[in-house]
């Protein structure tokens, strides 16, 4: 029986898990002090990528889910225009200035030759095809019936992992899913520090829904510079916010964007946002695998990536 000790209980650790318990010769324990979860639930836009592998996990788990094509738009001069669609059709220069502007104010800094954008390249981005079902009962689903440590990891050795109450849980194989800089802090071997930009969640209804088609709008250019993209969320509006939280400058964004009114439900700081390039990548030893965006460093992973990269992780180490 070979043992995988997963370090991070949020969508990616959940994935990974249901992937190796199909495998009758290994078992899996997953560390998790905090909300299992994570910020999946905690987070903005939350979309399903539609592949055949995720439908078919869906299906397992037994979820009731359907399939619609993503709507993305821009608030461009008072009016939503279709994303990437209108980028597609304007002068290539005036593109590119809108995302060098959405980029700036998202990240806070200016856009280098090698910098990912914050905003997907309108000259290859596609309609998504996407699953629509309920996260909540999607998280339940996977994280039933794993044994699951809730201490947190004080630090990894090359076969075991050493919890906070000092106990060791020996593994064959390790999956870190956790962010770069807390991977760092607990390993003994090279791994480059990565740092996120904050991101602020502003859960908020409005007195009148002019945006209900969309499931998400960017929103390069407000007055107070601060809400840089919304998305539906639970009969409202995920309202995000990147680095310090100034709530008058984001009372004038909403006054802004939902001018018939508003009202906060509630909001999250300081959540993991957009990741800034790394100059240097991890050297992982053979039996220890990054999964999931944070561990990766790549914002573009996304679930339906997570759940391929883990069935190509259990063929490489488990073999079939």
């Amino acid at each position: 029986m070979k043992r995988v000790v997963i370090v991070g209980g949020g969508i990616s650790g959940l994935i990974c898990s249901y992937v190796f318990r199909k495998r009758k010769d290994v078992r899996t324990t997953i560390l998790e002090p905090n909300r299992i979860g994570g910020e999946f639930i905690a987070g903005g836009l939350k979309y399903i990528h539609r592949t055949d592998a995720m439908a078919s996990m869906l299906i397992d788990l037994g979820l009731i889910f359907s399939n619609y094509v993503t709507r993305g738009g821009i608030l461009l001069r008072g009016k939503v225009l279709p994303y990437p669609k209108c980028l597609r059709s304007m002068e290539t220069e005036e593109a590119r200035r809108i995302q060098d502007d959405h980029y700036r104010k998202t990240r806070l800094a200016e856009p280098g030759k090698h910098s990912a954008r914050a905003m997907n390249d309108p000259a290859s981005t596609k309609p998504r095809k996407a699953l629509r079902t309920d996260f909540v009962s999607l998280i339940e689903s996977l994280a039933a019936g794993n044994e699951f440590i809730r201490l947190p990891l004080k630090s990894v050795m090359r076969h075991a992992v050493i919890l906070g109450d000092g106990r060791l849980i020996p593994y064959d194989y390790l999956v870190m899913t956790i962010p770069l800089w807390a991977i760092r802090r607990c390993v003994d071997w090279y791994v480059p520090h990565g740092i996120a930009m904050k991101l602020n969640i502003v859960n908020m209804a409005p007195r009148r829904d002019r945006f209900a088609k969309w499931d998400y709008v960017y929103t390069p250019y407000t007055p107070e510079n601060a809400v840089h993209r919304f998305s539906i969320q639970d009969a409202g509006y995920a309202v995000e916010v990147n680095g310090e939280l100034d709530m008058d400058r984001v009372a004038g964004d909403l006054n802004f964007i939902f001018s018939s009114g508003w009202a906060i439900r509630n909001i999250q700081r300081d959540l993991k946002g957009h990741l800034l390039p790394l100059k240097e990548k991890t050297e992982w030893p053979s039996n220890v695998a990054p999964i999931g965006r944070f561990a990766q460093w790549d914002s573009r992973i996304t679930a339906d990536v997570t759940l391929e990269d883990a069935e190509k992780l259990a063929r490489r180490w488990f073999g079939g």
